[in-house]
């Protein structure tokens, strides 16, 4: 008789853990748990759906366990992970978890500073399509994959690699997404030159009878080598994949993928902007690569129909249309925001931004300032300050400064310290026509929820 595997997850609420909670039924025989704040997250419903039982953080949870997965959030001190220490059980982080289960499997890594959750759910909404049968794990609520982790019995195990403290370089990927490299995360990498170090060390691991698919027009692209072939994908005649004859309409795009020159087919894709394009070209390059039919590829993505918080539309009220976004860097806050002008040309867009860490808004300061010049109008909350952060940057950063530089531009900017002073204001000046957007890795989205309740 084999015995199970007692696996307890010490903040199993967040995204990424509530996803590896639910394929970890991977492992042989496992038992999984976990513990959390009492507060509601939309995982609540993933974990209940998958038949795990929450309980409030208590260092008797960790008694009869095997195995500790630990959220990055909570440091040694925190009594679990204090008792878990105390009884020698061994911890893994998330990264180091994730990377043994994708080691039972053949790896897809999907990678980059900007659209890899959706490019993910693309990827594994195609194979799933293709009765492929892979396991997913990404970074959002993904309908189309019933949430944020896919158990399956296939080879393939799709996962989004985040490259925060080199965190991707515990997974060993067969097949590699990489949707471009650009500076972020200031309160860990030195400059661009330590975040492509990273990339390539990545990139380096891929074997040469693998794949690296990669955005054609990325200006880091030369930087990166590997022994796997390159694939590359984009909107430029040399890509390798590419998009021709692009036509937006009210909410997507329809387009010709075109494949070493060759159209295999019209796309109508149903989530607005070019960064989406980009998005499904990188995941039919991958799919292409694994041999999936181009027929297949098209009909799977003409019914994608996006992920939580990525240019979610929430609702409509007083004839305003609302939509949220999980954008947070400005390159993504600009990108958004295009895409929001091509689609609703004719609205008047009011961009609520609520920056996340002072660390990013400090380094990135003047970047956010120039990042909102599609918009009618910007709303600033207060930064957003994460459980990882540092905080020595608090007194010489603020959301008041931003809006400074922002209206010297000549757009229209007020900041608000409380969501609920954002929420009063939008409510008694919201107008027919309008599109408010709610962008920020934080809390933001609750603005949006209040103003279509």
């Amino acid at each position: 008789m084999t015995l199970s595997l007692h696996i307890h997850f010490v903040g199993i609420k967040g995204t990424g853990m509530s996803a590896l909670a639910q394929i970890a039924c991977l492992l042989e025989n496992s038992v999984i748990t976990g513990s959390d704040v009492p507060q509601k997250f939309f995982t609540d419903e993933l974990l209940e759906k998958a038949g795990i039982t929450v309980k409030e953080f208590d260092p008797i949870n960790v008694e009869n366990a095997d195995m500790i997965v630990a959220s990055a959030a909570y440091d040694d001190h925190h009594p679990e992970i204090a008792r878990a220490k105390e009884l020698n059980i061994p911890i893994y982080s998330y990264p180091q978890f994730l990377g043994l289960l994708m080691s039972k499997k053949c790896g897809i890594c999907i990678s980059g500073t900007h659209g890899k959750t959706t490019t993910t759910a693309m990827i594994g909404k195609i194979l799933v399509d293709s009765g492929i049968d892979p396991s997913i794990v990404v970074g959002s609520s993904v309908p189309s994959i019933g949430g944020n982790a896919r158990a399956g019995k296939g080879n393939y195990f799709v996962a989004e690699s985040c490259e925060y403290r080199r965190h991707f370089l515990n997974y060993s990927p067969q097949h590699l997404v990489v949707t471009n490299i650009e500076f972020d995360h200031p309160d860990y990498y030195k400059d661009i030159h330590d975040v492509i170090a990273a990339f390539q060390s990545l990139t380096g691991k891929l074997p040469a009878n693998g794949n690296l698919i990669i955005w054609q027009e990325d200006p880091n692209r030369t930087q990166i080598q590997t022994k796997a072939p390159i694939t590359t994908y984009g909107f430029s005649e040399d890509a390798d994949i590419k998009a021709e004859n692009i036509v937006y309409s009210n909410g997507g795009s329809i387009f010709s993928v075109v494949i070493n020159k060759e159209s295999i087919g019209t796309l109508m894709l149903p989530v607005a902007g070019k960064h989406n394009i980009l998005d499904a070209l990188a995941a039919i390059a991958l799919a292409f690569r694994l041999g999936i039919a181009p027929s297949e590829i098209i009909r799977s993505l003409s019914g994608f129909d996006g992920t939580k918080r990525r240019f979610e539309r929430l609702g409509t009220k007083n004839g305003a249309v609302i939509f949220d976004d999980y954008a947070h860097h400005p390159t993504e806050i600009q990108t958004t925001l295009d895409g929001v002008r091509l689609c609703f040309p004719d609205r008047r867009i009011r961009a609520v931004f609520q920056p996340h860490t002072f660390s990013r808004t400090e380094k990135l300061l003047y970047e956010f300032s120039e990042a909102f010049s599609l918009a009618d109008e910007v709303v600033l909350a207060d930064i957003f300050s994460s459980a990882r952060e540092n905080k020595t940057c608090d007194s010489t950063v603020s959301s008041s400064n931003l809006a400074t530089l922002i209206n010297q531009k000549g757009i229209d900017t007020k900041y608000f310290p409380t969501l609920d002073e954002i929420s009063s204001y939008l409510g008694q000046t919201l107008q027919e026509g309008d599109l408010v957007i709610t962008l920020g890795a934080g809390d933001i989205y609750k603005v949006g929820q209040v103003l279509i309740s």
